[in-house]
């Protein structure tokens, strides 16, 4: 196989990651927009919503999932029904949350009102569709890294995670960039949740298709129960190699600075930049700032796009340590500017859009870079268990 047959290979066997960004670039582009312009719920409550749905289901959902697919003796494989049972729940969940206003209407919401508590039903519909998206995604997330491990060879990991990071990039640039541009219509959350599904439910047809596994034979039969399962999960975070461990802490302090600029980063647009006012629905600041906030991170996106391509390269060139030291630099200074943007007056828009974009090389790099020393720490048959430990890092 020539090297741009290899790379379009190892592409498609990326590309259900695409599926499970879109998922992830729609609810935390939206989600906040969403609830409160819709149900009109307050960020405090919001940000209840949206920090339980997805680390709640990653802590629990991955490591779990992890396992079962290490087992997995299906003739599909040991991850593809993972991926394809995950992007069907995906699509399930997005349109339960595409239509929960019109649904919760016609079951006696009045979706006019500014109280909350008129919106009960739609908003239980949304979140139910919340946290199944997240649920699905997990599901999928686990078994989709652990593929990368499991096919692409050794040699060629640092390029199998950095295409990961690339087709999420990709994903992530699509839906931010249509999703701008759906924000003038009628109903634009409906329609974008909408879109999400149908992209998701595409995405891990090329992984479905060329990620050709040997299925799995156990040298011995045996059922793994669900207490099986937490046991071994407790083992291994007991037990984790000195090596997993220290990946897992730094994992863990990445995605710490991270989760808040990616929940709010179109809100922080909208109110800070734009100064909308979120109680008003409709309200033609606050639209203006999402679009683009939705904007800033399509830049982001078309970062991490690049920096991905590079990045095995870079690694290559000036090491893992350094080049992990150097972005985590570049994200911290951007997070702390961001905090100073409207101290510039007519160059505000365009720096917090820079500054956001900044942050990107940094994202790359603590997506691709943990999961390819993992792949080299642990054993094969095991590698979904700890992809779902690894991300429990995350999520915490």
């Amino acid at each position: 196989m020539g090297a741009i047959s290899f790379a379009l290979w190892v592409f498609a066997v990326c590309f259900a990651m695409a599926g499970v960004q879109f998922v992830y670039s729609i609810q935390f582009a939206l989600g906040v927009p969403f609830f409160s312009q819709r149900f009109k719920l307050p960020n405090s409550m919001i940000s209840v919503i949206l920090g339980t749905a997805g680390p709640i289901s990653g802590f629990i959902v991955q490591p779990i999932v992890g396992v079962y697919s290490d087992n997995c003796t299906s003739k599909f494989g040991r991850r593809r029904p993972f991926i394809l049972g995950g992007a069907i729940a995906s699509v399930v969940g997005m349109l339960l949350i595409s239509n929960s206003v019109i649904l919760g209407q016609l079951m006696g919401d009045d979706t006019e009102s500014p109280d909350p508590h008129k919106h009960i039903a739609g908003v239980t519909l949304a979140i139910s569709g919340l946290w199944l998206i997240n649920l699905a995604a997990n599901v999928m997330q686990g078994p989709g890294r652990a593929l990368v491990a499991d096919i692409i060879p050794p040699e060629s990991q640092n390029l199998g995670n950095a295409m990961v990071v690339n087709t999420m990039a990709m994903a992530n640039i699509i839906a931010n960039v249509v999703g701008a541009q759906f924000l003038n219509t009628a109903d634009p959350y409906r329609y974008l949740f909408f879109i999400g599904a149908g992209f998701t439910g595409l995405a891990c047809v090329p992984t479905l298709i060329v990620a050709r596994e040997v299925p799995y034979v156990p040298e011995k039969k045996e059922s793994i129960s669900p207490i099986a399962v937490f046991k071994k999960i407790g083992i291994a975070f007991r037990t984790m190699p000195n090596s997993v461990l220290r990946i897992a802490v730094v994992f863990f302090f990445s995605w710490c600075a991270y989760t808040p600029f990616m929940v709010f980063e179109t809100t922080y647009f909208a109110v800070n930049v734009f100064h909308g006012n979120p109680n008003v629905s409709n309200d033609a600041n606050y639209q203006e700032g999402v679009k683009w906030g939705m904007y800033a991170l399509a830049f982001f996106a078309a970062v991490s796009f690049i920096f991905s391509v590079l990045i095995p390269s870079i690694l290559k060139a000036v090491g893992i340590k350094v080049t992990y030291f150097v972005t985590q630099v570049i994200a911290a200074v951007a997070f702390v500017m961001l905090l100073y943007t409207s101290l510039v007056g007519k160059l505000t828009l365009w720096i917090a859009v820079l500054l956001s974009a900044s942050v990107a090389v940094n994202f790359t790099t603590f997506n691709s870079v943990p999961f390819a020393m993992l792949a080299e720490s642990v054993a094969s048959s095991e590698a979904g268990l700890y992809m779902g430990v690894l991300n429990s890092a995350s999520v915490v």
